[in-house]
């Protein structure tokens, strides 16, 4: 066995027929073997690199797609907002300018501290009745004045005239008796009026027809009164 420089800065142990090789072999095999080492680790790296590119690409749509349905969800919830919001300011103008048309029915009657507010229920929402979707509630107040039925009635015709309201109806008669009037825009007013002791009756239970003779006899004499008055701006169907 013998060491010989097969190359300029290797040794290598060979057989002896190798010493009879070519210096320019070992340097051709040397040359070629880094050639070819040196050609797969690029190829290695490239794959490598194609590899990781493509992983990227992949997580990177991925991002793209959470991230662009996180954008549709707040658009979608932005939107649903803002059409909630629209519609809620919708309905309360509406609620609103029926309010207001409301109280300036009962303001143009000039009623004055002759009539003293007992109850009063006025709104401008559309209430609807749960068993007749063609009727709706009125706004309501009741009044306590100290005159006769027959006076009560007459001097409320007038201030209902006067603010532009005429008489079509006048039903039922005796201590159920009804003045129904409308306006030009549609507007409804329905007026009663009974004696106070035929309120405190039904109110309180305090009596009986039987007890109180004179009233049913001549209830249009009959003082003081229980006042109604009910605005409908729908229909007349209450």
């Amino acid at each position: 066995m013998s060491l010989v420089r097969c190359t300029k800065l290797v040794q290598v142990e060979v057989l002896p027929h190798c010493a009879q090789l070519p210096v320019a072999y070992y340097l051709h095999n040397d040359y070629g073997n880094s050639k070819g080492a040196n050609s797969y680790m690029a190829k290695k790296k490239l794959t490598r690199k194609k590899h990781f590119s493509a992983n990227d690409t992949h997580i990177l749509l991925r991002k793209s797609v959470v991230v662009y349905a996180f954008i549709v969800f707040i658009l979608f919830i932005l939107v649903s907002l803002s059409a909630y919001t629209i519609h809620n300011i919708s309905v309360a103008y509406t609620n609103k300018s029926r309010l207001d048309r409301i109280e300036r029915i009962y303001n143009s009657l000039k009623l004055g501290d002759e009539y003293r507010v007992a109850k009063s229920d006025v709104f401008g929402d559309k209430r609807i009745y749960s068993w007749d979707e063609s009727r709706t509630y009125a706004s309501t107040v009741e009044y306590g004045h100290n005159d006769t039925t027959a006076n009560t009635f007459a001097d409320l015709t007038t201030k209902l005239k006067a603010a532009g309201f005429s008489q079509f109806e006048d039903i039922y008669g005796g201590m159920a008796r009804q003045l129904h009037f409308k306006n030009t825009q549609n507007e409804y007013v329905r007026v009663s009026v009974v004696p106070k002791d035929w309120q405190d009756t039904i109110i309180y239970g305090t009596a009986t027809p039987n007890d109180m003779p004179a009233t049913l006899e001549n209830p249009s004499s009959a003082s003081p009164v229980y006042v109604t008055i009910k605005v409908n701006l729908d229909d007349n169907n209450e």
